[in-house]
This record gives structure tokens, sequence and C-alpha cells, in this order.
């Protein structure tokens, strides 16, 4: 029987007991929807380019998800949730959609959920001899680092028949007993009578569809012929992960601060490989930084050879040499470590005769090279950009703040979140600046969690008085409702130490959820301090709080009321002498808040109405 989530997204959920009411604690939440790689890649790339395509098909997926060989419903692309792929890059099933949504609000609902179908192939010419040689493999994983399937969820395959009826030819079930580090490969033969001119194949999971439960992943595809149940071996060497550097604690640092404080702090690149084929083979490895022109900065290793040489199907770490500082960019920019095997690997190719075929849709190159962007700007962070899962707290005034450590006096100018959910736009919260936790905050303002727009990461909060900081000071916010608000969570750099909640029980150090928030600082070596900046309004609002009536006294050109969960209200307004009173008389008692555009700039008060 299917075990049951008191609340939507909440995998983690426990309660605090301290000998009085139970406090909700800071949990994490499933994946973070993603639609292809961070890299910008080659738009031809992602171009359907012919409606019928020709087998060898293969896909690593070392290049997102491209719409060249897929047509994909739902299903998402990570290169962090799988544990040990076999090259860098797969693809995720869970209960969302193509917009991170889930297929159903009905929290015990069951049914189909993310799809992934190849693009038509054309199997009709296939040489009678042949036909029996004819073989889909693929990898496959329960669960990964997200949620396991239950014994009732389905990882299924279907083909396409000549009669247009979609075949079930492999179905996986979840349960307990199934191995979430471990990718399996299977191999399926597609017989004679499946085979036409507008074949297809479909991967699709069956579970709960209300969120990022029950996930499934699949990597490394490959449908050809001449093959047979056990030609499991390709001739490929696949970095299976992203590299890692960081200078010092973090994964981003201010370019200012950059020169005086970076030597003998950065790490070595780190990542992984994996030999795919069945004897052994001599590589080496390269790592360069480059600039975002691709300028090279600094070579870090040059074609370094591998001892001792990798054996077949070895798994391996990689770790370049050390090195104390890297050239300091001329401006705010972003860095790239690329690290890239040496390995002999190319395209696809089979001997015919005296002649060499290759299949330039089978290159075996595409998983030896990988990079990651290190932010030189104005901000510190943790975290490398990305996030993979979210996590937040279910508690209003409910807080929530990261630990900061600058070498030296900044200016805090600005805050970066990443509210990971297109559900929470427009939610109230008061962003806050902390010097301490138990002491009163440096800065508090209120501000409502605006749309993204198209290519926005993070959302970017700018502080209107810039804040002086020293040392140690904490960023977050509070927030106003008991609705959980979804953080970005990067879980392959864990500082979750950094983390502190509070939840009306006093702040607490995070020790339950791995991973680094996207909450980031953003900071200068010039600024105003606080206090020297005058902040003069002709404007009054009282009283506060209310029972109903709301003096809005002073001269402005508009008005708006937003309720706590960022929705327009719309009390009923006279005017006064001095203004306008709003009446909130038949609003529900609670927290509002209204924004005021007036002499000095638009301005924001918050009113609390009791009854």
């Amino acid at each position: 029987m299917k075990r049951s989530r008191l609340f939507p997204y909440i995998l983690l959920l426990s309660l605090l007991s301290h000998g009085g009411p139970s406090l909700a604690q800071f949990v994490t939440f499933g994946p973070a929807h993603q639609l292809s790689k961070r890299e910008d890649l080659n738009p031809e790339s992602w171009s359907r380019q012919t409606d019928t395509a020709t087998i060898p098909f293969w896909d690593d997926f070392s290049k997102g998800i491209q719409t060249s060989k897929w047509i994909s419903k739902g299903a998402s692309y990570t290169e962090t949730i799988g544990n040990k792929a076999p090259s860098i890059g797969m693809v995720l099933f869970n209960g969302v959609d193509e917009a991170g949504k889930s297929y159903s609000l009905q929290e015990k609902d069951q049914g189909e959920g993310d799809f992934l179908t190849s693009i038509p192939l054309d199997l009709s010419e296939i040489a009678a001899a042949q036909q029996s040689t004819v073989y889909l493999s693929f990898f496959w994983q329960a669960g990964g680092k997200a949620e396991v399937p239950d014994s009732n969820d389905r990882l299924t395959l279907q083909i396409l028949t000549p009669s247009n009826i979609w075949l079930t030819i492999w179905e996986k079930r979840g349960g307990p007993t199934v191995d979430r580090n471990r990718f399996i490969q299977e191999s399926i033969p597609i017989r004679p009578e499946w085979q036409h001119a507008n074949f297809q194949f479909r991967f699709f999971s069956n579970g709960r569809q209300s969120g990022p439960f029950d996930s499934w992943l699949l990597d490394y595809i490959y449908l050809n012929i001449r093959r047979s149940s056990t030609n499991l071996s390709y001739p490929d060497r696949a970095l299976t992960q992203g590299n890692t550097v960081r200078l010092g604690d973090f994964g981003a640092y201010p370019w200012e601060l950059l020169q005086k404080n970076q030597k003998g702090k950065w790490s070595t690149a780190k990542s992984e490989f994996q030999n795919l084929e069945n004897r052994f083979k001599a590589m080496e490895y390269s790592v360069t930084l480059r600039d975002s022109s691709g300028v090279i900065l600094l070579p870090i290793n040059s074609t370094t050879p591998l001892n001792p040489v990798p054996n077949a199907l070895e798994r391996r770490t990689i770790v370049s040499r050390s090195f104390t500082e890297i050239p300091l960019p001329a401006k705010p920019t972003e860095v790239i470590f690329e690290m890239a095997l040496i390995t002999g690997d190319g395209f696809l190719s089979e001997i015919n005769g005296s002649d060499t075929i290759r299949y330039s849709q089978v290159d075996f190159r595409s998983n030896d090279r990988v990079s990651s962007r290190f932010a030189l700007r104005d901000y510190f962070a943790y975290d490398q950009g990305v996030a993979d899962y979210t996590a937040g707290i279910n508690q209003r005034s409910g807080q929530l703040a990261v630990k900061y450590t600058s070498p030296e006096p900044v200016f805090l100018k600005g805050i970066s979140i990443d509210f990971s959910s297109a559900r929470q736009v427009n939610q109230v919260l008061d962003l806050v600046v902390w010097s301490a936790l138990d002491k009163k905050p440096l800065y508090s303002k209120e501000v409502v969690i605006p749309e993204k727009i198209p290519g926005q990461e993070l959302h970017y909060f700018k502080l209107e008085e810039e804040i002086a900081v020293s040392g140690t000071f904490f960023v977050g916010f509070t927030q106003f409702t008991n609705d959980f608000l979804q953080v970005g969570l990067d879980k392959g750099n864990d500082f979750g130490d950094r983390i502190f909640y509070n939840v009306g029980g006093g702040w607490v150090q995070n020790t339950e959820v791995a991973g680094s928030l996207l909450i980031h600082p953003h900071v200068s070596l010039t600024g105003k301090a606080r206090g020297s900046i005058e902040t003069t309004t002709s404007l009054r609002i009282y009283p506060n709080p209310t029972v109903s009536e709301v003096q809005v006294e002073g001269e402005f050109s508009s008005l708006q009321v937003l309720d706590s969960f960022g929705r327009k209200v719309f009390p009923s307004r006279i005017a006064s002498d001095k203004g306008e009173v709003l009446n909130f008389k038949d609003q529900r008692p609670g927290l509002y808040l209204i924004y005021v555009q007036g002499n000095s700039g638009l301005q924001s008060y918050r009113i609390f109405v009791k009854k």
C-alpha cells in the first residue's frame, strides 16, 4: 500500500518535539526541474533536421535532451541526481511536467508521469539477414539521489508497431530491493515484425502524480544492427560528472576581493570517468582555465597520462595539479575550468570490405569534455549556480538565513535568491540581514517575489540602503505564510552547516539538509554606510495593527494592496482631507502589504488586520 504524504512535495517532513507544541523543520523537496544543460549549445543541435532518422541511434545525453532526437513530455535533464552514471547527463522521470508542475493536485493520485519518445526511425531497409540482430540497449536506475519508486511504480518501454499501436516490451517495478546506487544495463531485441519505416520507442514512468516523487533515471541509449543480448561494451571513455573547483569554501567570489584573498586558497579540479569498453585503454587528460571568450588564462594540466592505465570497465576519479592563484581578470566575469580526456575515441565505425564507414550520429567524443563556470562578479556563493533540489520551511513568521564570512569589510548592496517554484510569484516576505542571529537585524524590508524573466536564474533584490558588514554576517528572509517557500538547493556542494532556521523555538543550525542554498549576498568595497542615505517621505499610514480602517495620509499617484499570498485585494477606499481611508472590514484578518507610489518613489508598508 502506498505510504501517505501529508503535504505536496514534502518527502522527509518530520516534527521537532521540545516538550511542547511541535515545530516544522527545514526540509528538502524533490529535484528541481531542468530542461537542458546550463552551457550554451550549438543551436543547430536543437533543431529538428528530418522527420525520420536512420540507425544507428545513440544518445548519452551529454548535450542535454535534444529535440533532434527526442520528443519529451515532462522528462527533465540532470547531471547530479543519478549515482555512478555511465556518462555525464541523464534523463529524470517523475510526477511533474515540463514546467515543474504536478500532474495532479490530488495527493494520492497515481498514474502516468513523464514520457520520452524517440523521433521516427526508418527500420524498413534492414537486410533480412540482419533483422534478428537489432537490439535496443539502455541504462536505468531507480531513485538515485531522489525518491525511490514504490513496488507499484513502473518504468515502461514501448515500441510503435506497424499497425500504429504502442506495445509494451519491457517494464521495471520499484520497491525496497532496488539499488539506488547502481545503473543497470538492459538489451532488448527489436523483432523483425516490429521493424517498419516509422518505428518509434518511448519510455514513461507511472507513479504518484502530485509531485517530484517515484523517480527513475535513464542514460546511454543505443539502437543498431549486428548486436546481441551480450553486446554491452562500447569503444567509449566518458566523463561522468562535472568538475568542481572552489576558492576556499566558495563556488563564486567577488571580483573586487580576488587579488588580495586568493593565494593558496584554490582547490584542485576534480571529476570522474568510466571506461565503457571491456578492454584496458591508455589515456591522458588536460585541465585548462579559460575566460568567457575562450582565451586560455592558465594551463593547469597538459596531456597528463592516467597512471596506472585504466582497466576494462573501470571507473576512476581524476584530480588536477594544484595551483595557488589565477590571473586577475580585467573586470567582473566568469572563468571556465575545462577538463578534457584524450582517449582516441571517435565516430562509431565499421569496415566494409576495403572501406571504413563512419557514422557521424554516434560520436563517442561528445562526453570527453566537461566545464564548470566560476563567477567572479560581485557576490559570494557556496553553490555553483545551479539548483538540483529545493528546500524550505513551512512556518508563518519562520526565518531562514545563510552565514557568510568576508575576509575584509564590505558594503552589502543586494541579495539574490532562487525562489524555484512559479507558484511563489507575488508572495510577500521580509528580506533580512543580521550581523549575528541573537541580535537585532541590520536591515529588514518587505518585498514581493517577482516573476522571473526568461533566462533569469535567481531573483535579485536591491537593498534600499547599503549595509556595512565586516567578518561574519547572515542574509535571508522572514516569511508570512505556512506554505513552503522553496529555495534552490545545490546538493553537490554541501555547506549545510552554514544554513540556520527559526520556526518559533529559536535559531537552529541545520543538520538535516545536505547542500548549499542559492542565497547570495552582493557586495562592494565602496558604498554608503547605513544611515548616510536620507530617507524622506511625506506619507503616513496608520493605525497598525488595525481592526478595520487604515488612514493613508500624503500625496501619492497610485496605491495597491496585496495579501500575504501576493494576491491583489480591494478594500473600499474613501477620500479624506489628507489622503484616503482604506476599510478592511470585509477582508480576512492577517498581514497585508500596501504599495504606494509617492513623491519619493514606490514604497511599501506592512499592515496587520486583526478582528
